[in-house]
């Protein structure tokens, strides 16, 4: 089968198009033929060693893909070949998902609703679970609450948006751009904030009439953390999902004891195999519903591997998806 593998570390240059042998599943496995990957940061942080992990190159990335399941091992339940199924959580200790076929254990396969393409479900698996994740299990967010997204343009941002919308709570958003802006509040968003030309702090504080938002959900908290203490309520919640440019946060303790300020951090990995597919199952019931849908920015080959990761580093809205 092909996949797109590294032999080393580095940029997107290392990664290299080419033949393996295919897999099989063993005691608890499914092999997956994919028809699509998502393309998520964590790969770029995989690629460049950024995020070490337990499997060590050459070896293939790639978190995220929806497929069609081939075969199962021994000791499997509840999935079969022929099931449309979806997943997260390759990549780090296993083979990934840029490749023909992948294996996965049994309880990562969640089942693809019938109303998205494979390339709309391979953008389900990382967002999805980390937005609800930040959203429902750390902040529990109530309706009626006043929630932040930073940084709505993109996969988890987009998915936070739609999920916080579904949740019926009032949702503004950071953007780079009045287009993308238009797209985020077609999405759910009550209100967008272009970060590149106007003062975000000041403008949240006009929209909830100088009282700040119940929630924030941070991508970037290394850049934005001291700023996101003036735009919370007294008991607010900052949820820090991306930890952005710096390996380090400064906390000034002054503005954030004065608002009693509470900082969370979240990783659905922490959920677990099975405890991340049931949060993408409680995901799929909202799709269904057509509460929410994955947004596919891009689909490229998989051997244009190189192009989506450099695309990712780039401006781009929605999650960028590579087809076999």
């Amino acid at each position: 089968m092909k996949a797109v593998r590294i032999h080393e570390y580095g940029g997107p240059e290392v990664l290299t198009y080419e033949d393996v042998a295919t897999p099989s599943p063993g005691p608890g496995q499914a092999l997956v033929r994919i028809k699509a990957a998502a393309v998520n940061p964590v790969d770029v942080a995989v690629r460049g060693n950024a995020f070490p992990t337990p499997r060590q190159p050459p070896k293939t990335l790639g978190s995220d893909g929806a497929g069609v399941v081939s075969a199962v091992g021994p000791d499997v339940a509840g999935v079969a070949p022929g099931d449309e199924v979806f997943f997260t959580g390759l990549g780090i200790g296993s083979e990934g998902s840029y490749a023909e076929y992948a294996l996965i254990a049994a309880v990562q396969a969640v089942r693809k609703p019938a109303n998205v393409s494979f390339e709309e479900a391979a953008g389900l698996g990382l967002a999805f679970s980390t937005a609800w994740y930040g959203l429902v299990r750390r902040a529990a967010l109530a309706a009626g609450e006043t929630v932040l997204v930073q940084g709505a343009g993109g996969g988890v941002g987009s998915a936070a948006v739609q999920l916080a919308h579904a949740r019926s709570a009032r949702v503004l958003a950071t953007v780079d751009s009045a287009a993308d802006g238009e797209r985020v509040r077609e999405l759910g968003a009550d209100a967008t904030i272009d970060r590149n030309s106007a003062d975000v702090p000041a403008e949240v504080k006009r929209l909830t009439d100088g009282k700040g938002v119940d929630v924030i959900i941070e991508l970037v908290i290394s850049a934005n953390l001291a700023a996101d203490f003036g735009m919370i309520v007294k008991g607010g919640r900052i949820v820090g999902i991306g930890g952005g440019p710096q390996p380090t946060v400064t906390i000034p303790s002054g503005p954030a004891i004065a608002v009693d300020a509470t900082v969370l951090f979240a990783s659905s990995s922490n959920a677990g195999r099975a405890g991340v597919a049931e949060i993408l199952g409680e995901v799929v019931s909202l799709v269904e519903q057509g509460g929410v849908r994955p947004v596919v920015g891009a689909v490229l080959p998989l051997s244009q591997a190189r192009e989506a990761h450099e695309l990712l580093a780039a401006h781009h809205f929605g999650k960028i998806v590579l087809v076999p």
